[in-house]
């Protein structure tokens, strides 16, 4: 191995499998799939100072806190080795390594490579928990979540939370031992400009530029043997599609002061918190503070000269849910008043937005009068109107599925792709029954009610945000 390797400091879900391949895609650098070679670090130090007679750490398997100079040589000795012949098959000078959770030995490195740089990675929390539930549909295995669904296996919510706050806490703390040798890296960032991204983490290493690694990326050979994200070898470009994901899922199964601790974290890298907004209208779809990242512009008004959809006012998903909407309040009658009494006559919104921050994070506002048999346009700019006592926000394509029984609403609502918020307290039945009514209105249930309130309809438990 080079006098200087490079090590990504990184956790599960968050990209560390892009970054390394745009780290391979210089021609000076190698970066194999995961290796767990800063683990193999960490378990030679403990055996060579067991030898040597040297005092181990009191947590068994721990890192020994004083390692003997003979150990650090004989461990860099086995590393280069190693590493030398990966590089000179590969013809490259200088070896990169991606492996998840090697943060917890980024000290030992800095002791056998006193030159060695980190890139510290990190991804917004909400996202990699929608990104880790995403990987695991049949329960949290792989990528270090085993331990942390053992200590809460009721919860996958906050096992991922708990995942997050104790990975990127890792990785924060080396860069703050050793900020000369780090480099932050947002997932969000890599995503959004990777060729701006790339080139600066190549001017940090002290390579050459290399224009076009972006694209190169996927061009080239890349080994696929070994862990890493199973979804980017069918994958030919670099997408923001997956910024804002994390929006759909329910904070409220992450306790408060866990909640807090992730926020204050979040904050300092540059996150907006994760707070009573979550989920609702007029949120920023992308996660990051305003100005907080270098590489892009701050935002600036839709260019009033564009056509409604390419200012984020409309889409032709959201007309079809204009459409359906004006067609079903033509057909409001008496019966529809007396099975819902006086939420027959509320104002409500109906919000499409499209979560990927790479979409510019489009957002269109229904307001719906009931008393008024009228439906409004509203200004994604402008504030939630107040005359509107609840909203129901999803996504374009969940609203395009269920308008056309591609998709059960209240299976939508379950799995938080639809979800409802008010503006007050309106008691605990509120939203089940304006749910109810929603869904009567819409034409989504053939169900008939014969108390007033949607008396009898019950919403699915954990749908309501």
């Amino acid at each position: 191995m080079t006098a200087e390797p490079v090590f990504v400091l990184c956790m599960g879900r968050s990209g560390s499998t892009l970054l390394r391949f745009l780290l391979d895609a210089h021609p000076g650098l190698a970066c194999p799939p995961e290796t767990n070679l800063p683990a193999m670090c960490g378990q030679l130090a403990v055996v060579w100072s067991l030898i040597e007679g040297a005092p181990l750490s009191e947590t068994r398997g721990d890192t020994p806190p004083v390692i003997p100079p003979g150990a650090i040589a004989g461990i860099r000795d086995t590393m280069d080795r190693m590493t030398g012949a990966y590089l000179a098959r590969r013809d490259r000078r200088r070896f990169a390594d991606k492996s998840l959770g090697s943060a917890r030995f980024a000290d030992l490195l800095v002791q056998v490579y006193p030159q060695a740089r980190f890139l510290c990675l990190y991804r917004y929390p909400m996202d990699v928990i929608a990104s880790g539930l995403d990987a695991s549909p049949w329960g949290l295995n792989g990528y270090g979540f085993d331990s942390y669904i053992c200590d809460s296996p009721g919860n996958a919510v906050l096992a991922l939370a708990r995942y997050w706050l104790d990975h990127a806490s890792m990785i924060a703390g080396v860069e703050e031992r050793h900020p000369g040798r780090c480099y932050r890296v947002r997932y969000e960032d890599m995503v959004s400009a990777p060729e701006d991204v790339a080139q600066d983490i190549y001017a940090f290493l002290g390579e050459a530029p290399a224009p076009g690694a972006s694209q190169r990326c996927f061009s080239g050979e890349r080994e696929q043997f070994g862990p890493g994200d199973h979804k980017i070898w069918a994958t030919s470009r670099i997408s923001g599609d997956s910024v804002g994901k994390g929006e759909a899922v329910p904070v409220g199964l992450i306790p408060p002061p866990m909640l807090a601790s992730i926020n204050d974290l979040a904050g300092r890298l540059g996150y907006v918190p994760v707070d009573a907004t979550w989920g609702t209208a007029g949120r920023p779809p992308d996660p990051r503070v305003p100005g907080s990242s270098r590489y892009l512009p701050d935002e600036a008004d839709p260019d009033p000269t564009d056509p409604p959809d390419a200012a984020g006012i409309m889409t032709a998903d959201d007309q079809l849910l204009a459409e359906r909407l004006g067609d079903c309040l033509g057909r409001v009658d008496d019966g529809f008043a007396d099975r819902w009494g006086g939420c027959a006559t509320e104002r409500f919104l109906l919000v499409s937005r499209v979560p990927a921050g790479a979409a510019a994070g489009s957002e269109a506002r229904l307001l719906v009068d009931l008393a008024g048999r009228s439906v409004t346009w509203c200004d994604p700019e402008d504030e939630e109107p107040e005359e509107a006592q609840w909203n129901m926000l999803g996504s374009p394509d969940a609203w395009r599925d269920v308008l056309r029984g591609e998709r059960n609403f209240y299976a939508a609502l379950r799995h938080s792709d639809m979800r409802y918020s008010d503006q007050g307290d309106s008691g605990p039945f509120a939203g089940t029954t304006r749910a109810a009514m929603l869904a009567d209105l819409l034409g989504l249930s053939s169900w008939q009610h014969s108390e007033a309130g949607g008396g009898g309809r019950r919403e699915p438990a954990g749908a309501m945000t």
